[in-house]
């Protein structure tokens, strides 16, 4: 009863959302100079406003005039001691709350998030997905039915003297810690894991999953944790079914001893769902898709999957299936929540016009005068963002390029494309991540081989230069066709990028290689950032290996 109660109110809220947004982008224009107007006005007597003359601003001609683009440099020591509990730095609103970066894509990041901006947060990153749920199911001519799923994301933070610290991603499920395993089926220990224990999150996440008939969601971040977790499942399926007919936790498994026991105490032995489990799994995974043969009332699933993950997008299709649909839960950054789709299975996001002020640079021009607005913007072309968000950060570069698709009544409809920092270039040819994620794509389809991950490295240390593909396979495959895949990449590299063939064949460029790596570097790597502090919720598959610290790792661990 409960959790029809939960499910009803859920979609109650989601579909507000909705018409919030709809009522949002139906005055897009005016919103955006209201929100240029209300920051001068609250912020003027910012340490920042009054070094940059937030009192003198008074439309968007005027801002844009007086007010220079930033970095994140510009407010590194501000947001510290803003942590440490001072005001009045860079903004004036209510701030409890600051979200950190990774560090998988350089310098680790602390963002303020004001009151207003972890709002939009909960609602349109919370909320508004079960919203496209409930529209996707009452086309079909149902209702959404009662949602407890099979949720992937490690929630945490720490405290500090100006609030709390998490990454973006947690603060929503943060905000309903009380009832979160009402709709979950991991258990808040999983959930919400203590930072300084070491537990298979894999192993527990589907030990507590699997015994349940009736999942009806996956949900997760970033899709790459779902896609390896079910690679997890494929490989170890044999030992969670007899966990699940004994009513264990695998003494293999590593976790602290006392919450094994407890864990140990409230599981009970399950044969018959063991063995269901074991009959399905037995006829293996490529005939036919197994989620839907373990969970059949699963009826939608979230998670971060376009753009530089729609790789991973496929390869979770594997296991899916092609008819389940996906909410792609939206556009989002450290610095802010920024768009979302509208409906399941939809890439363009719609830009949430009362979450900040944002500005555009056309990508083929060259410099940042006459940066464009909402309303100035052309279907089809690609643009660099530039952020104003509603926690302190004004015409913020976060070096993403989007891509208009079109427009939900005045609001632009964007997918995102690639990071400006994360183009690999040796001689002019500028290859973007997004480019490569299809050519690896298409490399993948033409071998048969699954690919764990994979990373690029622009190796200028030879002459010519050349790029070397860093491959980590599903499995083992032999030499002899190992020895073909540095010419297949060169190929689906030349078609990729118009300008490769020409810079090979002059010189300019020397031939790509592949190098395969040992089974499991993908893991360690994520194990690696994470003994650092990193959340995994944030850390996005590593794409360009543009450090010598990376470097050194992959260079590490290829295959003898």
């Amino acid at each position: 009863m409960l959790d029809r109660f939960l499910s009803g109110w859920g979609a109650f809220v989601g579909v507000c959302e909705h018409i919030k947004l709809f009522i949002y982008s139906k005055r897009a224009n005016k919103m955006q100079a209201t929100c240029i107007k209300r920051l001068m006005r609250k912020n003027k007597s910012t340490v920042y406003g009054k070094l940059h003359n937030f009192k003198d601003v008074h439309s968007i001609e005027d801002y844009q005039r007086i007010v220079p683009l930033s970095v994140y440099d510009d407010y590194d020591e501000y947001v510290w001691r803003m942590a440490n509990g001072e005001k009045g730095l860079i903004t004036n609103m209510y701030v409890r709350r600051f979200t950190e970066s990774s560090g998988s894509t350089g310098k680790q990041k602390l963002v303020p998030l004001s009151y207003w901006a972890e709002w939009v947060c909960q609602c349109f990153s919370f909320s508004a997905p079960i919203g496209c749920a409930v529209k996707w199911f009452g086309r079909k001519g149902k209702t959404l039915p009662p949602q407890n799923g099979l949720l992937t994301a490690e929630i945490g933070c720490r405290k500090v003297k100006g609030g709390t610290i998490s990454c973006l991603s947690s603060i929503p499920l943060l905000n309903v810690k009380p009832i979160i395993t009402l709709f979950t089926t991991s258990p808040r220990e999983v959930l919400f894991p203590d930072p300084d224990s070491k537990m298979d999150m894999n192993y527990l996440k589907l030990r507590f999953a699997l015994p349940n008939r009736k999942i009806s969601y996956l949900g997760t971040i970033f899709i790459t944790t779902l896609e390896s977790m079910f690679f997890y499942m494929e490989e170890n399926w044999e030992m969670l079914c007899d966990d699940i007919e004994k009513g264990i936790i695998n003494e293999s498994i590593e976790m602290p001893d006392e919450l094994r026991a407890k864990f140990n105490k409230k599981l009970k032995p399950n044969p018959k769902r063991a063995n269901e489990l074991r009959e399905e799994f037995r006829k293996g995974f490529d005939e036919s898709p197994i989620i839907p043969r373990i969970w059949p009332r699963v009826g939608w699933m979230y998670g971060m999957g376009t753009g530089s993950l729609s790789f991973y997008a496929k390869k979770l299709r594997r296991y899916i299936g092609e008819d389940l649909p996906m909410h792609y839960l939206g556009y989002t950054a450290t610095e802010a929540f920024m768009a979302v789709p509208i409906e399941l299975n939809s890439y363009d996001y719609v830009i949430l016009p009362q979450n900040g002020f944002y500005e555009f640079r056309p990508i083929e021009q060259e410099g940042y005068d006459n940066l464009l607005t909402i309303k100035e913007l052309e279907v089809g072309k690609e643009y660099e963002i530039i952020l104003t968000n509603m926690s302190g950060f004004y015409r913020y570069r976060i070096m993403d390029v989007i891509k208009v698709t079109g427009y939900y009544n005045q609001s632009p409809k964007i997918t995102f494309q690639y990071r400006l920092n994360q183009i690999a270039n040796i001689s002019g040819e500028k290859v973007s991540s997004l480019a490569f994620d299809e050519m690896i794509a298409n490399l993948s389809e033409h071998t048969g081989d699954l690919y764990i991950g994979y990373s690029i490295y622009a190796d200028r240390s030879t002459s010519p230069g050349h790029y070397k593909l860093f491959l980590e396979l599903s499995e083992n495959i032999s030499d002899e066709k190992k020895a073909e895949y540095s010419a297949l990449f060169e190929k689906f590299l030349c078609k990729g990028n118009v300008s490769v063939e020409p810079l090979i064949k002059s010189g300019a460029l020397g031939h790509p290689e592949v190098k395969f790596l040992k089974k499991g570097t993908y893991d360690e790597y994520r194990e690696l950032l994470r003994s650092r502090g990193a959340n995994l919720n944030q850390v996005k598959p590593l794409k360009v290996i543009d450090t010598e610290e990376k470097k050194d790792f992959f260079f590490a661990h290829i295959e003898e």
